[in-house]
């Protein structure tokens, strides 16, 4: 099955300990001919509204759609705040970045965030969900809150059988803006194919070795994937 390799984009998630790393390694993504990139803003020690806004003073010539993330430490990131104060940053960057990854997780305790960041910028509603899901429960997270600009949904592939629930879940969503794959090592297969299943993007590592999520494959190794399928 071959796809226009326009429609298969990828996602250079990035991290640094500081504001100039991960503004640096947004340039380096840039540079590999990635089509967004995702700034994990909870890898930056020390993070407040100040170092947010710096991050996006460094990255302001970027060609290419930011993602802004402050990932807790209970779903693959370094962020230990308070559900408000994770809030108040994610608020912050929405007055920057292109898109502004929320959690489901945190709309329990500040129920205010999803509606304020959509005023300033294109929400990502995101499920990291810790077990498999089945097609229904996909869709109707999808329609329990409408409105978001994509609906992100992740889960743990226990088996390659798993892929196969995700993509089928993937294409279940036609209509809406969505990015459903299954992490860890047995989740590679709906990784790669979830932008051929209708996802918008595909996540990526800059480089080997610094991955932002269990399974993930770095930006060159999917590109030639992206290639392989064109």
């Amino acid at each position: 099955m071959g796809i226009r390799v326009g429609a298969y984009r990828i996602c250079a998630s990035v991290t640094g300990k500081d504001e100039h790393g991960i503004a640096r390694a947004a340039l380096a993504a840039e540079e590999l001919g990635v089509d967004l990139v995702e700034l994990r803003l909870d890898s930056v020690e020390g993070l407040d509204r100040d170092k947010v806004r710096a991050v996006f003073r460094m990255t302001a010539g970027l060609g290419v759609p930011k993602i802004a993330t402050v990932m807790p430490s209970s779903i693959f990131g370094r962020f230990v705040g308070s559900p408000k104060e994770r809030a108040e940053l994610l608020f912050e960057a929405a007055g920057y970045a292109d898109y502004v990854d929320v959690g489901v997780e945190i709309l329990g305790e500040v129920d205010w965030l999803l509606e304020k960041v959509s005023r300033r910028s294109k929400a990502i509603l995101s499920w990291h969900a810790d077990r498999m899901l089945s097609v229904e429960e996909m869709k109707e997270f999808a329609r329990s809150r409408q409105g978001c600009s994509v609906y992100k949904i992740a889960m743990p592939a226990r088996s390659l059988a798993d892929n196969l629930v995700a993509l089928e879940g993937c294409l279940a969503l036609e209509g809406v803006k969505r990015v459903v794959f299954c992490y860890g090592s047995e989740g590679l297969p709906s990784r790669v194919l979830s932008p051929v299943f209708g996802s918008e993007w595909a996540y990526a590592a800059l480089r080997k070795g610094e991955e932002t999520a269990p399974g993930q494959v770095d930006v060159e190794r999917l590109k030639r994937i992206r290639e392989a399928f064109a």
